[in-house]
């Protein structure tokens, strides 16, 4: 079994999500902590830590990945009014409370490799 690589920001700032991120209309403050490479076998799980700024009560928050062809992949929405999110073989431990969510990949497989990004979608400003 080879090594599988992730690239993940240490820092998304609003210029990061704007370019990658499309389908949020409104971007805050965003972070997320991993070191800027991560390696695991084939067949390990993963998880990627990600906190995020709101005074919102209603949010969704997204994770993509970002493949090599510079396209963007959606893998999963977590919104503020539900349970952990799963997702095949993608799932969340969200944190409401301490503002954090992480996304876990289980099972991983060398088509993992790549960069990944949350994003935040303040609800309330779509409704004003």
């Amino acid at each position: 079994m080879g090594n599988i690589f992730y690239t993940v920001p240490s820092s998304c700032g609003q210029r990061d999500l704007a370019e990658y991120c499309l389908t949020a209309p409104l971007l805050s403050k965003v972070e997320q902590h991993q070191s800027t490479l991560t390696s695991r076998q084939e067949g390990e799980e993963l998880t990627l830590d990600c906190s995020y700024e709101t005074s919102q009560v209603l949010y969704h928050l997204f994770w993509y990945k970002h493949l090599l062809s510079g396209e963007m992949v959606f893998l999963i929405r977590q919104t503020s009014s539900t349970a952990k999110e799963r997702s095949g073989r993608y799932s969340v431990v969200f944190q409401k409370s301490l503002k954090s969510i992480s996304l876990i990949i289980s099972a991983l497989q060398p088509d993992d490799s790549g960069k990944y990004f949350c994003a935040l979608w303040e609800l309330a400003q779509c409704l004003k």
